[in-house]
């Protein structure tokens, strides 16, 4: 994926954010590095044909391990964002 394509996609992925409830508390500034994590995870070959809830676990221990955040952001928090790009990327895989 470019980064061009990412670009494009973001957008995208800024409005659906946006209708969450989450997205009050946590604006697309805040949580957008959460979603690129898991729209990049969901080309991961390591996740082919796996969907959310078979790799939500996994995830999270990449997240907590690769990405500090401060101490407002946690898990359960970021899952929603994470779960977003995964879920989009992987639609777009189809």
């Amino acid at each position: 994926m470019t980064q061009q394509e990412w670009s494009y996609v973001s957008r995208e992925l800024e409005r659906e954010w946006n209708t969450t409830p989450l997205s009050h508390s946590h604006p697309w500034e805040e949580i957008q590095d959460d979603v690129h994590f898991g729209w990049d995870q969901a080309f991961n070959p390591e996740f082919d044909g796996a969907e959310w809830d078979d790799v939500r676990g996994v995830l999270q221990q990449r997240w907590e391990d690769s990405y500090p955040h401060p101490g407002y952001e946690d898990w359960r928090v970021v899952s929603e964002a994470v779960r977003i790009g995964f879920n989009r990327a992987k639609e777009l895989i189809g």
